[in-house]
């Protein structure tokens, strides 16, 4: 028997008793109460209610046996009875079937909730008592939850944004639970002195937006974004050929916006010609495609992931980690962990940017320090001492040798004393947005992606790939 504290002690004699009972036999309060069935609970004690009377049962008979201790954790063997209705859960328990959806452990819940082992496990009893099928997923050693439940709240904003946003937390659960039973994709990224890294830099596909002149062609849609990244790859395998230099790592730098969402913005409706889980699969071939082929062609290939503005989910409820661009990111990363499981694409390595603004990475095996954004939380200028001293800010917080932005559709590098801060165009024509940041030029070709060396001294050449040879 564990051994138990004076107070524990006393709560536990004084079983059965009903709950008016224990405060007036023993003269405590109603949170010391339930403080002491708590604490007894990490104990290994169980407590019941029979008639209106809390009876005790003591650890030796609540115990699992050795062969299911792991497998058959003691909640896990209350029947759920009825049919989950989220709309009779406490926040807190709506809080942990979200996290059940993706997987999670006991100490996990215990930590994000601040509270004791024992209150996680009752508010798991207690959500298998509702219909919730919470089961241990020993394939990934957490703790799951069967079935898509809607579980955050809806904004007002149309039936077509909820779909999306529902559309978004599902894969992105399934994402999630998927990833937790494989390897993260990694390879060597060593460097040989003399030898230089490839990057490619490639951001603001804005799969689902659909462009046209003004005399209502069509200049630019979601049926045209595979052929314009296979193009994108193409040229970069040829400008990195015709730079003539022996590579170590091939660096592909996704900058975000790769999907345009919807409801980003008003009347943004009008612009689509696919939603989301069509802008989404228009994007999943073409980028694997590129990853074979620079697989193919470099040694080792390092993919650097950042997400944009148009990603972002704008429900009530949703993480700060919502956004659509993760969805592919992780999509494509799940995809090359189990083509690694058959030899496939082993040499590339996936670095996936979370919440914050950017996403810092190696060059040249750490001799260089990257810096990616997708730039909306900076201009790309640095024309005033204002805008001097955020680039300035930037940084001294990061020490970056090459920062990479995008967001604005404008090709170019930033002009300022520091280190280059290489902006690339969009795929997607400009437009309205353009104008307003002084950067739309009617020519004959476009700049839509960029590519550039790194020795261990720094770049060696910059390379905007453009729509001439489209």
């Amino acid at each position: 028997m564990p051994e138990l504290t004076a107070g524990q002690r006393d709560f536990v004699e004084a079983h059965p008793n009903t709950r008016q009972g224990l405060l007036e036999e023993l003269d405590i309060s109603p949170s010391r109460v339930r403080a002491y069935r708590a604490e007894c609970r990490e104990e290994g004690y169980g407590f019941e209610q029979i008639d209106g009377e809390w009876n005790v049962v003591p650890p030796e008979d609540t115990a699992p046996s050795e062969d299911t201790e792991d497998t058959d954790p003691e909640w896990a063997a209350i029947e759920p009875e009825g049919t989950p209705d989220p709309s009779g859960l406490t926040d807190r328990e709506k809080y942990i079937a979200r996290e059940l959806q993706t997987g999670s452990s006991i100490d996990e819940l215990t930590d994000d909730l601040n509270t004791r082992t024992s209150v996680v496990t009752q508010h798991l009893r207690d959500l298998r008592k509702q219909g919730w099928r919470v089961y241990q997923d020993d394939t990934t050693d957490t703790i799951a939850i069967e079935g898509e439940h809607e579980l955050r709240s809806s904004e007002h904003i149309g039936t077509r944004t909820r779909k999306a946003n529902r559309w978004w937390e599902m894969q992105h659960n399934g994402l999630v639970r998927a990833f937790r039973g494989l390897d993260t994709p990694t390879t060597s990224l060593d460097h040989t002195s003399g030898d230089e890294d490839w990057v490619t830099h490639l951001t603001d596909l804005h799969a689902g937006d659909e462009v046209r002149d003004e005399n209502g062609n069509i200049r630019y849609s979601t049926k045209k974004i595979p052929d314009v990244v296979d193009y994108i790859t193409e040229q970069s395998l040829n400008l990195a050929e015709k730079h003539g230099s022996n590579y170590d790592v091939a660096h592909l730098l996704w900058g975000g916006d790769f999907v345009t969402n919807e409801g980003i913005y008003s009347g943004q409706f009008e612009d689509l010609d696919a939603w989301l889980d069509e802008q989404h699969d228009a994007l999943i071939d073409p980028l694997v495609r590129q990853l074979k082929a620079f697989s193919e062609n470099f040694e080792a290939v390092n993919v650097v992931c950042q997400v944009g503005n148009h990603g972002q989910h704008r429900a009530s409820g949703t993480s700060k980690q919502a956004n659509a661009d993760l969805i592919l990111y992780k999509s494509i990363r799940n995809t090359v962990s189990h083509l690694q499981e058959f030899n496939v694409l082993e040499n590339v390595e996936f670095q996936i940017g979370q919440a914050r603004p950017y996403k810092n990475f190696e060059l040249r095996g750490g001799k260089l320090k990257g810096h990616l954004r997708h730039g909306q939380h900076r201009r790309p200028q640095a024309e005033t001492s204002a805008r001097q001293k955020e680039w300035l800010k930037t940084l001294l917080e990061h020490d970056f040798d090459v920062s990479c932005m995008g967001h604005y559709h404008i090709s170019g590098r930033i002009p300022w004393e520091g280190p280059p801060v290489i902006c690339s165009a969009s795929p997607k024509p400009p437009d309205e947005f353009i104008e307003e940041v002084g950067g739309r030029v009617e020519q004959e070709y476009r700049d839509i992606a960029t590519c550039f060396g790194a020795s261990d001294d720094g770049i060696t050449g910059v390379f905007p790939i453009d729509t001439r040879k489209m």
